[in-house]
């Protein structure tokens, strides 16, 4: 039987959490990046895309599309609403369920 590496959650795909990401891409463990919404917005840009300047689709990016190469990566959609350390599980919101139990690490 394989050992299960070591999972790091992530909640926010904001700059933090991408750049923390994408530091962890080539370590021996299993990131978990969990947003509400399923792209990245570059929000300083927004008066332009306001104005006409830009389109919507130059400041923002499908969060799985920026982490596509990394293997050890995955990204769920939802709101981080708890953590349970003993029994080692995130409880995540989304749009259709409540404190839906996300178990990690080794069982």
């Amino acid at each position: 039987m394989s050992e299960r590496l070591p999972v790091v959650v992530i909640a926010g795909g904001g700059f933090a959490g991408l750049s923390a990401a994408k530091e962890l891409r080539k370590a021996p463990v299993q990131v978990l990046l969990i947003d509400r919404t399923n792209h990245h917005l570059f929000q300083p840009l927004l008066y332009q895309v306001a104005t006409s300047l830009l389109t919507p689709g130059q400041i923002a990016s499908p969060l799985r599309e920026i982490v596509r190469n990394q293997r050890n990566t995955t990204v769920l959609m939802g709101d981080v609403m708890g953590v349970d350390k003993d029994r080692k599980l995130i409880f995540a919101n989304d749009t259709d369920r409540q404190r839906v139990p996300l178990p990690l690490g080794r069982r």
